[in-house]
């Protein structure tokens, strides 16, 4: 079965890190949450979380999805980290699952290259919306496209991390 990475980071939208972590272990997949800003981040709500490894702590290649939460500035501090971004590159290259979702699609995925031409979605916000100006952007609560799925924000964080579930057919006990 694959593992599962799942980025957070200061600034990271809780529900929508939190909601895939508990949605792929309820389904029986190996699935870690990933710092990029030490053991403890902070989300954007005030809410610490524990991390289960820091980026410096794991090889990203290692995993074969790699999940991207929004929040600001979450994804702004996840999108600085070079490893990270090599890691999604690589990932793309090797058609494994990146699903990213909220401000992530736009900031850390377009932003990068790593969509032009795919149907995605994002945070309905206008500077998102322009940033994804080289794909084919819906405003859907999720999109899939091949090995990519991304979902608009918050309230979509439930079928963002189903879709990440159906797309490694796995299913969640609840």
């Amino acid at each position: 079965m694959v593992k599962v990475a799942v980025l957070i980071a200061n600034g990271t939208e809780e529900i929508e890190a939190l909601t895939p972590v508990d949605v792929l272990r309820r389904a029986g997949v190996e699935c870690d949450l990933v710092s990029v800003n030490g053991t403890y981040p902070i989300g954007s709500h005030g809410i610490t979380v524990k991390a289960d490894k820091t980026i410096d702590d794991v090889d990203l290649l290692d995993y074969g999805a790699i999940v991207v939460p929004g929040g600001m500035p979450g994804a702004t501090n996840i999108a600085d980290n070079s490893k990270v971004i090599n890691a999604l590159k690589n990932a793309m290259q090797k058609n494994k699952v990146v699903a990213a979702i909220c401000a992530s699609p736009a900031v850390v995925l377009a932003t990068n290259g790593l969509i032009d031409g795919k149907t995605a979605t994002c945070y309905p916000a206008q500077a998102f919306i322009e940033m994804m100006s080289v794909t084919n952007y819906t405003g859907a609560d999720v999109e899939v496209d091949g090995n990519v799925i991304t979902a608009n924000g918050p309230k979509a964080a439930m079928k963002f991390a189903l879709a990440i579930c159906e797309k490694l057919g796995v299913n969640p006990k609840f």
